[in-house]
């Protein structure tokens, strides 16, 4: 799940700088990748996605990073699943 969720958040973050967007918040059920990310932890990583995605928050945009809970996230699904 981790590789996973990081490839997630890594492709994200280039199609937001693609397309222009200058503020971006990313929210991440999963508390080891957010904390990975935060911590200066990708600098060093083997896991190129990670030196990419800080790369990429280095760059001249607002990235808000922040951990949301499962059961929210849960709740978020279940809710765009209903008919409108």
């Amino acid at each position: 799940m981790f590789k996973i969720e990081i490839k997630a958040i890594l492709e994200g973050l280039k199609i937001a700088w693609d397309s222009e967007f200058r503020q971006v918040e990313v929210e991440c059920d999963n508390v080891l990748v957010v904390e990975t990310i935060l911590a200066g932890g990708a600098v060093n990583s083997r896991m190129s996605e990670l030196r990419i995605i800080h790369q990429l928050l280095s760059r001249d945009w607002r990235v808000r990073l922040r951990h949301i809970s499962r059961d929210h996230n849960k709740v978020t699904d279940h809710m765009t699943r209903l008919p409108s």
